[in-house]
């Protein structure tokens, strides 16, 4: 068995690049990398991808190994190309060592509730863990697994048990938030909220699907469902107040699945922190019975400690 622990790079701060693509569960690599994942890894063995989410480290998926295969052979297979969209498949550059690994799509999972890979993780996986004493516990982490980190059997065993603990637990649904924590959601945080109460929306509303995939690659947030009208909606979501450019971005999306879908009728939520001010009158126009606005809030509560 060869196991890896591997970093990555939020695609927000990689120019948009998302690879591992977990939407497909491929990952794609080359160099000396590459080399260990053609000689080295193999059906069934497990990769674990890490990154930092504000200000910690946290494991956010896994995949549990189905193929690796050389980035040649694999672009030359049709049915590949039609069905998988990982930067390294639609490049036309070959790199030394090239290779894409598949993720089988069943066994693969992307973590609804992130794992915090920190000290005490480290301890329960007999990880050597010593930080500088000038170091911040993220500098250390960062640090530490800026390389692939390689792991024993015990250590897979480990992490899928505390997973399969974790993903069974809701972050935004058992644990009461401080006003700090509140500030620092994400739009993930969001969806993820969404997607376990559809009905946030409206009593009518279940999900479809999430992060769908178009022809091209892009994604939309979420599809839902009012099963009384039975009508489909994208769902697109934004942290921050909005402008004009999300009216048009989600008009692009509904577009755009009717075609690749030959469905009619699609609609479109918008779910924001609110409207630019500016920007008010103008988007409030264009809500008409095509789009609907939703605006996100947090209640206020006390939790004896």
């Amino acid at each position: 068995m060869s196991c890896y622990l591997i970093p990555y790079v939020d695609p927000k701060k990689n120019g948009g690049e998302e690879d591992p693509l977990f939407s497909e569960f491929t990952y794609g690599d080359k160099g000396t990398r590459g080399e260990t994942l053609k000689n080295k890894v193999s059906k069934g063995d497990y990769l674990f991808f890490h990154t930092s989410i504000r200000n910690k480290r946290y494991i956010t998926a896994f995949y549990e190994v189905e193929e690796v295969i050389d980035i040649q052979k694999a672009r030359a297979d049709n049915t590949i190309m039609m069905k998988y969209r990982n930067p390294h498949l639609i490049s036309t550059k070959t790199q030394e060592n090239e290779v894409i690994v598949f993720g089988n799509p069943i066994k693969s999972v992307v973590l609804h509730t992130p794992l915090e890979l920190n000290s005490t993780l480290l301890l329960e996986l007999s990880i050597p863990y010593t930080p500088s004493p000038n170091q911040t516990e993220l500098g250390a982490l960062t640090s530490k697994f800026r390389t692939w980190f390689s792991l024993a059997y015990e250590q897979v065993d480990v992490l899928l048990k505390k997973i399969n603990v974790l993903n069974k637990q809701s972050f935004l649904k058992h644990k009461q938030l401080s006003s700090d924590e509140i500030r620092q959601l994400s739009e993930a945080d969001i969806e993820q909220f969404i997607v376990e109460k559809p009905n946030v929306l409206g009593p009518d509303f279940t999900l479809l699907s999430r992060q769908h995939v178009f022809e091209d690659g892009k994604r939309l947030d979420l599809l839902v469902k009012n099963n009384k009208s039975q009508e489909i909606f994208i769902v697109e979501i934004k942290r921050n107040e909005i402008g004009p450019e999300v009216i048009k971005q989600i008009k692009g999306y509904i577009k755009r699945y009717e075609t690749e879908t030959n469905i009619k009728n699609v609609k479109g939520i918008i779910v924001c922190k609110g409207i630019l001010p500016h920007f008010e009158d103008e988007i409030l126009g264009q809500l008409k019975e095509k789009i609907q606005l939703y605006q996100y809030g947090w209640m206020f509560s006390i939790q004896h400690i």
